[in-house]
């Protein structure tokens, strides 16, 4: 938006909004991956570093199954807008070769590829890519499409083509007034005057519901107003500049075409009430630079010609003092003062860095700021300059936070000396021969009670000692004299023995069973317990040639961080080198105009003396 606020570049405004602001119009759809949820949360945002960072990560942990496609979409819209064209290029023709991608997301790649040739200058491959779109896809894609294609007509001059286009275009809620306005456009350049201002008229004459349509609104009343000067229509000229807002960005050139129709319909006293308004306004602004040269013209229409005289002396001391302000803001440019400012706002930028940028009057390096944003080449040398800031100190971040690995790393070798003696240990001792001797005895045994049907062999150890207890018992009543008492005491161990037979045989079976199991998993133990050995012995051997690997890839990381720390710092430099060169460079251009400004008026004012000597030489008696 600043693009076109501060150039009245409508056209690149409409271009750059439609990745992030037409996305966030959308509604996305369900969000079946976790990681790609989290890179369009960091997405919408506006955090894209971040976002690319996390869709790479997901992409290379193949962590995508459900979103593929979407988010190889997502990051060549990413890289994209970064600037990464090559990237960008190379990801959205990859996409157009899969035969098993989306026809939604293949007229996404198209329409992205077409971008990428606009942003080269190459409106012909431009238009190529957007041939290929067809299908079914939504009302705000097919708006965007033809937007862009409308865009890419108009710029190639094949305006009745660009007509044709529009006025077929299926309406759309947000970028029906863009596409109105081009189509408004298209009809003036094919010299159908009056259909090209029927549709700037709607425009100009309409409500606008956010700051964006009302700058439409004003751009659309600012073009009527100079088209219909230019056809010779004063009146409605002035009808159409009077509704551009005057606390707006257009209202400069607003009041200068205002006074411009008053001054064809010859109503001089009329065009100084506009002039002299934009006259007492920032001077830095080239309409008010032309209005202080108007003011004076009026006034010599007028046969003002004192005024006139003293307007153009005013006129050129202040054109003057402009152009030391000039002189003096290439200086302070030079001196590095507008790279600070501009560091200083990318350090607090997240997606909107150009709102960061605020003007400050009392700063020369940035009194021009306006005019210079006004340049697409410099908002884009501003913005990779401040990327190549971000990056720069991503990595020095990472510089210093790498160390950690190497504590991490010296952290595990410590900890697997102090481990090492008791796994030795463990590996020489061999505790599973000991295990298998008792196993073999154990199913040794169990056979033998299976073989002889022995209940008492699977007896707890209480049960066995209540057995053998009751069988001592009745061996030392045996060896008594039969008597009532003893045969009574018999009976009563013979009926507790035998109950106690009875539960070992009931629970036989089951005990039997529960055995075997047992010794099943004890072998399944030993089997697993060997393969922890084995992995144990060849971790003994790994572990310590893994120790040197992690160390290596940790050097090679720093040295990573390194060179990528060199380019960056080379390319911020050769970014910031160019900044300065666009800003002076535009800011030289500007003394070049205010010394033609200059001598026009000088010129203007020796013809004003003159005149005033002519008209008071022929009223002399």
């Amino acid at each position: 938006m600043t693009a076109a606020v501060h150039g009245w570049k409508l056209p690149v405004l409409l271009l750059l909004i439609s990745l992030p602001a037409a996305a966030a119009r959308q509604a996305p759809n369900a969000v079946r991956d976790l990681q790609y949820g989290e890179a369009l949360y960091y997405f919408f945002q506006q955090d894209y570093f971040d976002s690319i960072v996390r869709l790479q990560i997901a992409q290379q942990q193949q962590r995508l199954p459900n979103h593929a496609e979407e988010a190889e979409l997502l990051l060549g819209g990413l890289d994209l807008a970064y600037g990464l064209r090559d990237e960008a290029d190379r990801i959205f023709r990859n996409l157009l070769t899969e035969d098993a991608v989306d026809d939604g997301i293949r007229n996404r790649a198209w329409f992205y590829l077409a971008k990428l040739s606009y942003q080269r200058g190459d409106s012909e491959r431009a238009l190529q890519a957007l041939e290929h779109i067809n299908g079914t896809m939504s009302a705000t894609t097919r708006a965007e499409v033809t937007h862009l294609q409308s865009l890419l007509l108009l710029q190639l001059g094949r305006n009745a083509e660009a007509i044709e286009l529009l006025e077929t275009a299926a309406s759309n809620r947000y970028w029906s007034p863009y596409l109105k306005y081009n189509l408004g456009v298209a009809h003036i350049r094919n010299r159908q005057f009056s259909a090209g201002t029927q549709q700037l008229e709607q425009l100009g004459d309409g409500t606008a519901s956010s700051e964006e349509l009302r700058l439409l609104r004003d751009k659309a009343n600012l073009a009527l107003g100079y088209s219909y000067l230019q056809h010779g229509e004063p009146a409605r000229s002035r009808q159409a500049l009077e509704r551009v807002r005057l606390q707006g960005p257009l209202s400069g050139k607003a009041l200068l075409g205002t006074g411009w129709a008053d001054a064809e319909a010859d109503a001089f006293d009329r065009a100084l009430v506009p002039w002299r308004e934009l006259g007492s306004r920032d001077t830095a602004d080239p309409a008010v630079q032309e209005a202080l040269l108007a003011i004076p013209y009026a006034m010599t229409k007028m046969q003002l010609h004192g005024l006139a005289v003293e307007q153009y002396n005013m006129a050129i001391q202040t054109l003057q003092a402009e152009k030391t302000l000039l002189a003096t803001s290439i200086g302070a440019i030079q001196r590095g003062e507008l790279l600070q400012s501009i560091e200083a706002a990318g350090k607090h930028a997240s997606g909107g860095w150009l709102q960061q940028l605020g003007i400050v009057r009392d700063s020369p390096a940035l009194r021009y700021q306006v005019t210079l944003m006004a340049s697409h080449d410099f908002q884009e040398a501003v913005k990779n300059y401040i990327d190549l800031e971000a990056l720069q100190i991503n990595l020095d971040t990472w510089s210093e936070n790498i160390a950690a690995y190497d504590d991490m790393l010296e952290t595990r070798r410590a900890r697997f000396a102090a481990n090492r003696p008791a796994s030795e240990q463990a590996l020489t001792r061999n505790p599973l021969e000991q295990v298998s001797q008792r196993r073999a005895q154990l199913a040794s045994r169990l056979a033998d009670i299976v073989a002889r049907d022995d209940p008492v062999g699977l007896a707890s150890h209480s049960e066995l000692q209540q057995w053998q207890q009751l069988q001592a018992i009745g061996t030392r009543l045996a060896r008594l004299q039969p008597t009532p008492q003893t045969e009574a005491l018999q009976d009563k161990q013979r009926r507790l023995q035998g109950i106690l037979a009875w539960q070992l045989n009931t629970d036989y079976k089951a005990r039997l069973q529960q055995a075997t199991q047992q010794l099943a998993e004890l072998d399944a133990l030993s089997a697993e317990t060997r393969q922890t050995l084995r992995n144990l012995q060849q971790a003994d051997l790994d572990t310590p040639a893994g120790f040197g690997d992690f160390s290596h890839r940790i050097q090679q990381q720093k040295a990573t961080l390194l060179q990528l720390q060199s380019r960056t710092t080379s390319t911020r430099l050769a970014q910031g080198a160019r900044i300065e060169q666009l800003a002076v460079t535009e800011l030289e251009q500007q003394q070049q105009r205010l010394d033609s400004y200059i001598v026009q008026a000088r010129f203007a004012l020796a013809q004003t003396y003159d005149d005033a000597l002519h008209d008071s030489s022929g009223a002399a008696p």
